[in-house]
């Protein structure tokens, strides 16, 4: 008898201890992660011009800031620094002072440091703005890391948006590529492509932050205002619904050929509007990738770059020969920016560099089980691709525009198809190019496997 009252007794402790168990929230393994979050309004006075068309824009209004926002991920002795900010992209000089802005206040190593634009073309002009934008983001970064807290809600969800993305090149009755050829054109045979639908969410719980990754050209808005463009309006969304002490950092994938334009809906609408709506259709991608989003374990952080010599693109005689006679015959013409057709002043300022390289840095962060690439150009998506195919973490992130800006990177393939990224203006170097990087991103990250293993 008293031997069945110890097993009942025994019996029930085992019970509570397993509903106890069952009601803990998932820790990640990494109980020594922190991770900060902290943003600053960087928009400059109005009157100061806007990049990304081919006439100058002045800035006239404000439809929301343009910011740079800092996340910190801190372990052990090793700190990740995230700097994102609203421009169309930070030249590789400037994307050196603000890192070593950043080391010189806070410590954190210069190449530890992920110096992204978002690519808005509402934004300010870089040279314009960049004497601050070392201080600035160095200010973000220090709120940032004194915004720390222990974080062990670090989850990973991986969702689809399908509906605002577009190949934005397209296979012509001619046999030609052509880059947005208008909505409703009869000529059109097909895209060159398909998009990356994913929609990758980092929830940081502790922290209330998401980092979050989609490639999508910024350029919804257009005129002369001031705008982050969609993800200004993603952002708004998600604090909406989950509320306003959330915060979002947005990485924009590699999108070298992909935009908003749906050239089968004639219909479609422009501007804020549209901005809106492909930024709220975001944001529910998002929610809905959080609500299946499992859990990461942290176990360590690393942080590798590597410099790639880049070659110069060569011009062929031919070619070459005809920019000579355009600029002879009509110079004004000839110093004109075309856009699917090639500009005879570009290809003369690029023959005065062939036989020369320049240098491109690549970086790559691991966070535990998956990698973050960044790379220096619009880099098209399939280049992210071979990078994601080889790389022994999943998921890879491949991020363009980080760490400088080096106009177009197509895929070798893209060169020989032509179309307005390809011309001798838009991609200035030669087609090999976009293997040296990828190859160069995967040693990055089979390295930073082989620290974790050592």
């Amino acid at each position: 008898m008293k031997s069945f009252r110890f097993s009942c007794i025994l019996l029930n402790l085992l019970l509570i201890l397993s509903v106890v168990s069952f009601s803990l929230p998932v820790v990640s393994e990494s109980a020594d992660l922190s991770v900060g979050y902290a943003e600053l309004d960087i928009t400059p006075p109005l009157g100061v011009t806007m990049p990304g068309y081919f006439h100058t824009r002045h800035a006239s209004e404000i439809l929301d800031p343009l910011l740079v926002k800092a996340l910190i991920l801190r372990q052990r002795e090793t700190t990740l620094v995230f700097a994102a900010f609203d421009l169309i992209g930070i030249p590789a000089s400037v994307a050196q002072s603000i890192r070593e802005e950043i080391e010189k206040q806070t410590g954190v190593p210069s190449d530890h440091v992920f110096v992204h634009g978002t690519h808005t073309h509402t934004g300010a002009t870089v040279s314009e703005i960049k004497d601050k934008l070392p201080e600035q983001a160095a200010a973000a970064v220090q709120k940032a890391l004194e915004n720390c807290v222990a974080e062990n809600q670090v989850s990973l969800g991986v969702g689809q948006e399908k509906s605002v993305a577009f190949i934005r090149r397209y296979l012509m009755t001619d046999g030609t590529v052509r880059t947005n050829p208008g909505r409703s054109n009869p000529n059109i045979v097909r895209p060159i492509g398909q998009i990356d639908p994913s929609v990758n969410v980092i929830t940081f719980g502790a922290a209330r932050t998401l980092l979050v990754s989609y490639g999508l050209h910024l350029d919804c808005i257009g005129g002369d205002k001031f705008s982050a463009d969609y993800p200004y309006h993603l952002t708004q969304a998600v604090k909406q619904s989950l509320g306003d002490e959330w915060n979002v950092i947005y990485l924009n994938a590699c999108c070298g050929n992909v935009n908003h334009i749906n050239v089968n809906d004639p219909g479609q609408r422009s501007g804020y509007d549209e901005s809106r709506r492909i930024g709220q259709a975001l944001a529910q991608a998002v929610l809905a990738a959080r609500k299946t989003a499992k859990p990461i374990q942290i176990d360590s952080l690393d942080a590798q770059t590597e410099i790639v010599s880049s070659p110069i693109r060569a011009v062929p005689p031919d070619m070459l020969e005809w920019a000579q006679q355009q600029m002879k015959d009509n110079p004004d013409e000839a110093n004109k920016r075309k856009f699917n057709e090639q500009t005879p002043f570009k290809i003369l300022e690029l023959a005065e560099k062939e036989g020369t390289s320049l240098p491109a840095e690549i970086i790559a962060f691991r966070i535990g089980p998956l990698a973050v690439v960044g790379l220096p150009a619009e880099v098209f998506k399939e280049v992210a691709g071979d990078i994601k195919r080889h790389s022994l973490l999943d998921p890879t992130l491949v991020i363009g525009v980080t760490g400088g800006y080096m106009g177009y990177l197509p895929h070798p393939r893209g060169y020989d198809e032509g179309g307005y990224e390809a011309t001798f203006g838009s991609a200035r170097f030669a087609p090999q190019t976009s293997i040296l990087w990828a190859d160069a991103a995967v040693r990055l990250i089979q390295k930073e496997i082989q620290n974790k293993m050592d």
